[in-house]
């Protein structure tokens, strides 16, 4: 269990996702992304739906025009006016946001003796802080009776909380205890008889709903300032939270009582000269003052969340613990690294890696419209931090793998030459015949038979003069799944002659096990020597063969062709980045994969370099004649030589002629083919005019087969940028 552990931190999703959690989870803790969070959840509040005005306020605004008017401070004479004009329409709270700590002449005693009556009436006073005296609420008003106006700010001065409880010193000149929000909120509950209660761990209670407070690390908080009794403001609005009517329509009688009856009423300025306007988050990101809100319209706002969630089952914010964070940020560090292991082609990556930002953003905004408050930065550079994490490591891997293979492949061509030195060896000793044992040439494997202890044949696919191909039942795996068993019979015995094919073998099962990497490529299972006898093992693609596509007479269309050739070249890129050459593209060894419809590259195999030649001139030459271009045939291949073979394809496609029949034109040096003959007279035609296909794709084909290898494309990556292109 141990070693299994040891083994999953080394793997590289799993280990940079942890480091990137760490560095993430550590950064977080300093606050550094506070600011960044602040914006994102701004930004999530102005997305919401608006469910308009609350029907349960009423705004009594003092403007610029009644300022104009009644000029500033508002005597106690109109005050007291204004009020007793809206308690004539029986609202349920009044709440003036507007100081009455120092007499204004006229009025001020009555004004005072209706505030000290009233009991639906809520005036406001101010905590002392750090460069702020406070301000004291209108004389002779308990501080029951008082709610104070505090609001907290956040470090970019916007209001995102709201306070609604607060203990002061013996010397503030501010006693009240309970918000003005709260206070008006009280009143409106209290026709219903709802009361506030503490529980046992001191959290407001109304009705069946806990006010828990807000901790300094909420959401994405790290070091907010809680104190006081907070929870997160949740902004009904960001147009109007209530209807507005202003002081001169009250006092003018020109405000219907059926506006005022039953609902709160808050007095407060909205006049820009007075300076009560803060930010919240209807700012962020906009550059004039639209989002700004006067501060009665925040308490407002306040005044509505404390109705909704007692009155309408509306959720507060909610919030996941410490550890749960870690878990949500490593989570999409995971994703990020998944990405970037599963998915190869770039294109399809930056895709992937979209998608994924774009699920992890519109993820935590219906969480938020939900009520529910998730970190988004961190989990958001996890995914990409793990991502390039393991992007670089990839890349690092595959350039080891590279230097591996290309190490594997030199070892491989040094092989094939001391087999050739054995065979003119012994071709030159006349007097000695080698050892062969004669009926390991050819023999079949009966159905039934088990390899290694593991791989039941059940059906034989195909031979050749060297080899045998099965397919197979793996016993040892759950489902017992089907592979492909290719077994080479070495015609010669000797000690010598084995030796040098088993280091061939295991050299060419090295190579393939890190070519069945890629998805379209067959994965290399196992590979074993049993009884002098070497097997491959590989993943069963269940499809038909091409050869069942482009046959004799039937003309394929242009844009299914290039789709076949853009599928080849992605497989070949990545055969050719690591020095090996395939030597044997041709229709039979690319299967139409029946899952998924992909072109699936087949027969890289040792058993073509481990057949002795008999002819004089010992160079070992791979590949099919009509798809194997001049190089190849000496001995030399070179990797653009697999792009030949797949030109020579292509224009097989696209005129349905055997290429068995093409020949060379003996001055342009382009493909022809013979046509029916008229007469006594051969007719040949270029390919291109026995197809339907454009001369961008003629230039492309003619230049993937030209003769001289020099002249070709010289890489895979070339041919398919350019194919991409069209």
């Amino acid at each position: 269990m141990f070693a299994n552990f040891k083994s999953l931190l080394r793997q590289p999703v799993i280990f940079s996702s942890a480091i990137a959690t760490v560095l993430l989870v550590g950064i977080q803790k300093l606050g550094v992304f506070d600011p960044l969070e602040m914006r994102v959840y701004d930004q999530m509040m102005q997305l919401r739906p608006d469910p308009g005005p609350d029907s349960r306020l009423l705004i009594v605004a003092l403007t610029e025009k009644d300022l104009q008017k009644w000029t500033w401070p508002l005597s106690g004479e109109l005050l007291d006016r204004l009020l007793g004009k809206l308690e004539e329409y029986e609202p349920r709270a009044i709440g003036l946001d507007i100081f009455r700590d120092l007499p204004v002449q006229p009025g001020h005693d009555k004004l005072l003796q209706r505030l000290q009556q009233s009991d639906i009436i809520i005036p406001i006073c101010k905590h002392s802080g750090f460069k702020n005296p406070g301000t004291a609420p209108p004389q002779g008003v308990e501080p029951e009776r008082v709610g104070f106006s505090d609001v907290v700010e956040d470090t970019d001065s916007t209001i995102r909380r709201n306070l609604l409880l607060a203990s002061s010193e013996e010397s503030d000149p501010c006693q009240s205890t309970y918000s003005f929000s709260l206070q008006l909120a009280l009143k409106y509950l209290e026709v219903g008889g709802i009361q506030p209660e503490f529980t046992p761990n001191k959290e407001l209670k109304l009705r069946n709903t806990v006010f828990k407070p807000l901790q300094r690390n909420a959401g994405g908080y790290q070091k907010a300032d809680t104190s006081g009794y907070q929870i997160l403001l949740n902004y009904r609005s960001g147009h109007q939270i209530a209807q507005q009517v202003t002081i001169t329509e009250v006092l003018a009688g020109q405000v219907k009582p059926d506006l005022v009856k039953g609902r709160i009423v808050l007095i407060g300025s909205t006049a820009n000269s007075l300076n009560d306007i803060f930010n919240t988050p209807f700012t962020s990101g906009k550059s004039d003052n639209s989002g700004k809100m006067a501060g009665i319209e925040i308490h407002a706002h306040s005044v509505s969340q404390i109705l909704s969630v007692v009155l309408n089952q509306q959720p507060l914010f909610w919030f996941i613990p410490e550890w749960g964070k870690v878990l949500w940020i490593w989570g999409w560090a995971v994703v990020g690294g998944l990405l970037v292991w599963r998915i190869q082609h770039p294109l399809a990556l930056g895709l992937a890696g979209a998608t994924a930002l774009a699920v992890l953003f519109g993820g935590n905004f219906i969480i938020f419209t939900q009520a529910g408050w998730l970190p988004v930065i961190p989990p958001m550079l996890g995914l990409v931090f793990t991502g390039g994490s393991v992007l670089a490591y990839s890349s690092y891997q595959t350039k080891q793998e590279q230097k591996e293979i290309t190490q594997r492949v030199q070892e491989h061509q040094q092989l094939i030459i001391e087999l050739q030195a054995l065979l003119r060896q012994r071709g030159d000793a006349s007097n000695e015949a080698p050892t062969v044992i004669a009926d390991s040439i050819g023999q079949e494997i009966a159905v039934g038979t088990l390899l290694n202890s593991r791989y039941r044949i059940t059906e034989r696919l195909g031979s050749g003069g060297f080899s045998n191909t099965y397919l197979a039942e793996d016993i040892k795996r759950p489902g017992n799944p089907e592979c492909v068993v290719k077994q080479l019979r070495p015609p010669r015995q000797d000690t010598e002659y084995l030796n040098v094919v088993r280091r061939l073998f295991d050299a060419e099962a090295e190579i393939l096990e890190i070519l069945g990497k890629h998805p379209q490529i067959p994965q290399l299972l196992a590979f074993f020597e049993e009884n002098r006898q070497f097997s491959l093992v590989q993943e069963f693609v269940r499809g038909h063969a091409m050869d069942k596509e482009l046959t004799s007479g039937t003309r394929i269309k242009q844009t299914e062709v290039v789709e076949i050739l853009k599928e080849v070249l992605h497989v070949l890129v990545f055969v050719h980045s690591y020095g090996v050459i395939h030597r044997d593209i041709k229709p039979s060894n690319l299967i139409r994969r029946e899952s998924d419809r992909h072109i699936v590259l087949i027969d890289f195999g040792a058993v073509k370099q481990i057949h002795p030649q008999q002819q004089e001139n010992q160079t070992i030459s791979i590949g099919t004649p009509s798809y194997a271009p001049s190089e190849q045939m000496s001995g030399l291949p070179k990797l653009n030589s697999d792009i030949y073979a797949l030109g020579i394809m292509g224009i097989q496609a696209l005129t349905g002629v055997d290429p068995r029949v093409f020949r060379r034109d003996t001055n342009t040096g382009e493909v022809i083919i013979q046509t029916e003959p008229d007469g006594n007279t051969e007719v040949w035609h270029s390919w291109r005019e026995l197809a339907e296909v454009t001369n961008e794709l003629v230039i492309i084909l003619n230049k993937m087969v030209h003769f001289d290898f020099t002249q070709r494309y010289q890489s895979a990556a070339e041919v398919l940028k350019i194919i991409e292109s069209l």
